[in-house]
């Protein structure tokens, strides 16, 4: 599962490097060129960072349940399968004696799904842990439940108005305000949430 957390910290990296070319332009140019859309590529990239993160986590994760390296939990125990002979059979049949075919299972399963929101992160987690992960994460890093996962919802929900909305607010049909500040607040809590999640995790 260490992949999971090496691709993220790749990710959030690509995250940092577009705040430094923001910093980096903005001390050369003056306030006539509007730079706020790379703060708002950094929003959308961040999320994508947590939600690739959840994802990789969740299938290292069932594939150890399913090798026997990690107990299994009674949401992995309902997990649905395809049996399209496409998707299963050719799979399970011509690679038996591996678990690429559940790999591609669990792909092919949750790539339509978005685990950002808190209460689809927690649907995600117990597909490997039995326990609710708000709750981990909130006794480790001492925090109320409700304001972690309220921080979190704030920060999908800028990004869908990013990624959705184009950012421009309905009623005057201008460009929200968006801050330095802001998106690198929202950086350290996510990795710090990251952080605290695969250590819950980890074997």
């Amino acid at each position: 599962m260490k992949s999971a957390k090496k691709h993220f910290e790749q990710n959030i990296e690509r995250v940092k490097n577009l705040g430094s070319i923001y910093k980096t332009i903005n001390l050369q140019t003056t306030q006539v060129l509007d730079l706020s859309d790379i703060l708002r590529a950094q929003y959308v990239l961040l999320v994508s960072a947590l939600d690739h993160f959840v994802h990789e986590l969740v299938r290292l994760g069932m594939i150890e349940i399913y090798n026997g390296k990690r107990k299994t939990t009674k949401e992995f125990k309902v997990f649905i399968l395809s049996i399209d002979k496409d998707v299963l059979f050719k799979k399970a049949i011509m690679e038996e004696k591996d678990d690429i075919w559940l790999d591609y299972q669990i792909r092919h399963k949750n790539s339509f799904k978005s685990f950002q929101q808190a209460d689809k992160l927690k649907e995600a987690m117990l597909l490997i842990i039995d326990t609710d992960i708000w709750e981990q994460v909130a006794e480790i890093l001492n925090q109320d439940i409700k304001s972690l996962k309220n921080r979190l919802n704030l920060i999908i929900d800028r990004r869908n108005k990013i990624a959705h909305e184009a950012d421009i607010e309905p009623t005057y049909q201008e460009l929200r305000n968006i801050h330095i500040d802001d998106i690198n607040d929202s950086i350290e809590y996510i990795e710090n949430i990251v952080i605290t999640i695969f250590e819950v995790c980890k074997l």
